[in-house]
């Protein structure tokens, strides 16, 4: 479908740059070919002519936002990644998980947690109450154990193996020393905990550290492909769906995955792989 260059009239009173307005009309119809394009592919997409896109890429080539091949063919030039790597980096994870916390909260009628990884483990940086009546204490800044709990077993799973080490062997000696009976017994539990939760892009627990409460965790990723938030579904052991393929794993894996994509990261980038 082509791009029509006039399709939007300049309304009376109203500001700014035609020029400036073509020029990302150009860049915004290469973001959309989605590799190198022709000059006539480019002033075909935008019902402009060729002589006219041509000096708006000579413009943008010159400013680093386009580039052409000796072949001929232009395309994103490095100051794009610069610029949107810039504007990545200011997200707040937080923020930006808000709305879509909010719905999955609305949508599951389950308890939501949202934790990251501090200097002392597992953190609590959020927490809605489910719409059930349950009673579980959680506040902002409380912490939870790295290999009993959903969002601990995220952090597991996908953080590297240095920065949780410490607190792995601290919490194995303590869980041994108290004879839990979900406790993992060692690393080869700890591994194949880590291989789950890998192969279903989630951890769950049921009745590990409360229990009476079961729980799904997923992982948040940022445009660097590092692991970000751990987003957390909980409820009543005996009746929270903990299918993994359930209606709250696949709400839990969607709002996920919205967050990440709105933190610009692109699946394969290293996370999930």
């Amino acid at each position: 479908m082509a791009v029509v260059e006039n399709s939007k009239k300049r309304l009376p009173g109203r500001g700014g740059v035609q020029s400036v307005e073509v020029g990302m009309r150009l860049l915004k119809a290469l973001a959309a070919i989605g590799g190198r394009a022709t000059l006539n592919e480019l002033s075909a997409s935008l019902e402009m002519h060729p002589a006219k896109a041509h000096r708006y890429l000579v413009s943008l080539i010159e400013s680093g936002f386009v580039e052409r091949s000796a072949h001929g063919l232009y395309d994103l030039g490095p100051y794009v990644l610069e610029f949107s790597t810039s504007y990545l980096s200011r997200l707040d994870p937080t923020t930006i998980a808000s709305p879509v916390v909010e719905r999955l909260s609305s949508e599951s009628n389950e308890g939501i947690i949202l934790c990251v990884w501090g200097s002392a483990g597992t953190t609590v940086i959020r927490w809605l109450q489910s719409r059930r009546p349950i009673s579980v204490g959680i506040r902002p800044g409380a912490l939870f154990s790295t290999t009993m709990s959903a969002a601990g077993r995220i952090f597991l799973t996908y953080l590297p193996r240095e920065e949780t080490a410490a607190i792995i062997d601290a919490e194995l000696k303590t869980l041994a020393a108290a004879n839990h009976p979900l406790a993992p017994g060692g690393l080869d539990d700890i591994e194949r905990i880590i291989e789950e939760t890998r192969a279903h892009r989630m951890a769950r627990v049921s009745g590990h550290s409360i229990e009476y409460v079961s729980a799904l965790g997923a992982p948040v990723f940022d445009y660097r492909g590092d692991l970000a938030l751990a987003l957390v579904l909980f409820g009543f052991k005996s009746s929270f769906d903990i299918d993994w393929d359930g209606r709250n794993a696949s709400l839990l894996r969607a709002a996920a995955d919205e967050i990440s994509k709105r933190l610009g990261y692109v699946p394969g980038d290293g996370g999930q792989t």
